[in-house]
């Protein structure tokens, strides 16, 4: 594979992986509506846990874990930023 080729690839994968994210953000939507209805907390520590260490486990690089925690933390960041802005409008 060229530069050329190499950067479509990418190109693809990230328009692939933005429709994964939106599909996440809808989800995490969603559960912030449970949480709402049942009265839990939007932040779930345990949770974002169980979910490294599942992640990292399946990791096969060449991604270190460190990278994988990264940037799992910022789409746990992002997803609980919408969970409050939904449980925000369901208290107006």
């Amino acid at each position: 594979m060229n530069l050329s080729d190499c950067r479509q690839a990418i190109d693809d994968i990230d328009d692939q992986l933005l429709e994964i994210l939106n599909q996440r953000a809808r989800l995490a939507i969603k559960i912030a509506q449970e949480k709402f209805d049942h009265r839990i907390a939007v932040a779930a520590s345990s949770r974002e846990e169980e979910i490294y260490k599942r992640l990292c486990g399946r990791n096969k690089g060449p991604l270190q874990e460190q990278h994988v925690r990264e940037i799992f933390a910022a789409i746990f960041s992002t997803s609980k930023k919408l969970q409050h802005l939904y449980q925000s409008f369901q208290d107006v």
